[in-house]
């Protein structure tokens, strides 16, 4: 076998190789931008959160409450206060003579 065909040889080893892992890489990418792989992620996460945050509620039962209370008192501040507003007595509207309008 001739130089010329040795190099020919390692040259085509050395191709397959790199299309084995290029395969290999666009495979995980592919693998990692799936929307099914995506969604199961952040479901996991979002699992992961929940857990940490009923925890942290169960040893701190007073806190929640009082961050439930706060939330709540903003939430029906508005209806509260009209309920409490004076209404306006109603002046009647004098007009000039000639004003048109």
């Amino acid at each position: 076998m001739s130089a010329a065909d040795e190099n020919l040889a390692l040259a085509q080893t050395q191709a397959r190789a790199a299309k084995a892992r290029l395969d290999e890489t666009v495979g995980a990418l592919r693998d990692k931008v799936d929307p099914r792989t995506i969604a199961r992620h952040a479901a996991d996460g979002l699992r992961e959160q929940g857990e940490v945050a009923a925890a942290v509620a169960q040893r701190n039962p007073g806190v929640v409450a009082a961050i439930l209370t706060a939330a709540g008192v903003l939430l029906i501040r508005r209806p509260v206060m009209a309920l409490f507003r004076r209404k306006k007595k109603s002046v009647p509207h004098i007009t000039r003579k000639g004003a048109k309008g």
